[in-house]
């Protein structure tokens, strides 16, 4: 399964995958914009992906902090919607408000916030393996959840993908081999499948659980955008009377956040400049796909 993670294979693998996503409640016009500054009288809410939006990696993006505090200064609602799942979202706002972004407290909504509510359901008895880096404090999740090793995964009821930097081809192996002599539930706490970096991508944990989908027929269930559990919780958190079309969802990844944004009944702005589809030829990417957004801008 080793491979050399590009836009191009993400793209490809995507769109393998494209039955198993939501589909969108319409189609865009596609209009090309310089940035958001052209369009900011036609949304009340701006809800914003983070890598490939705000940030490369570590790096945030030239420009970027001052457009939000700008949309602020106008009135404009903000959130930040990511697929993170690794930390509380509070702990993302920190780290983007030490990168310069202003983000106040409930204006960050992540995957993880979306998946929290779905443990309850499995009842206090269940014993979780947690994929995740081995320093991951598990404390707001309502459950009992270990760190899954190849030693304790005959022990657990349930597996949970919360980030896959320690995971590995061979973990997966032995973790398919498990899930073809038993069933357990597998929750994915990010869909994607790629996260871009400075000069590469990474792999996330929808990589991982599209590949068990694959190879053992069960069916995870995913946290987070493309999915609706995400796009609910942002409309909870609406003002007023907003209507749906007035809320810009602006993300850099067609079968996630423009999909996803779209099938919510929401706009949608598709950044091309630092994302998952740079250096493609969008319009290709976009008539392959068929999902069409609203807005089509190189930076925010």
């Amino acid at each position: 399964m080793t491979t050399k993670i590009t836009s191009a294979w993400a793209f490809k693998r995507y769109q393998e995958i494209l039955e198993r996503l939501p589909e969108p409640a319409r189609a865009g016009a596609c209009q090309r914009i310089d940035d958001l500054s052209d369009v900011t009288n036609q949304f009340d809410v701006f809800v914003f992906d983070a890598f490939g939006v705000l940030n490369v990696g570590e790096t945030p993006i030239d420009g970027a902090a001052t457009r939000i505090e700008n949309l602020r200064r106008d009135g404009k609602q903000i959130f930040l919607l990511s697929n993170s799942a690794s930390q509380p979202s509070e702990f993302i706002r920190k780290k983007y408000n030490a990168m310069g972004y202003d983000f106040a407290p409930g204006e960050v909504l992540t995957s993880r916030d979306v998946m929290i509510p779905s443990l309850k359901e499995y009842g206090s008895k269940m014993n979780w393996g947690v994929i995740a880096p081995s320093d991951t404090r598990f404390d707001d999740l309502p459950c009992h959840a270990m760190p899954l090793d190849i030693e304790n995964i005959s022990k657990v009821d349930g597996i949970i993908f919360l980030k896959i930097s320690e995971w590995s081809d061979a973990k997966q192996q032995i973790l398919i081999h498990e899930l073809s002599s038993r069933h357990m539930p597998v929750l994915i706490g990010n869909p994607d499948l790629v996260g871009p970096r400075e000069d590469s991508f990474s792999r996330q944990p929808g990589f991982y659980g599209h590949d068990l989908w694959d190879r053992t027929g069960v069916v995870p269930k995913f946290f987070g955008k493309p999915y609706s559990n995400a796009f609910d919780l942002v409309r909870q958190r609406l003002r007023g009377d907003t209507t749906e079309r007035r809320v810009l969802m602006v993300g850099d990844t067609l079968h996630t956040d423009i999909l996803g944004g779209m099938a919510a009944g929401f706009s949608a702005a598709l950044v091309t400049g630092h994302g998952v589809l740079r250096g493609l030829d969008v319009a290709m990417c976009i008539e392959a796909s068929g999902i069409k957004p609203d807005l089509i801008l190189p930076s925010i």
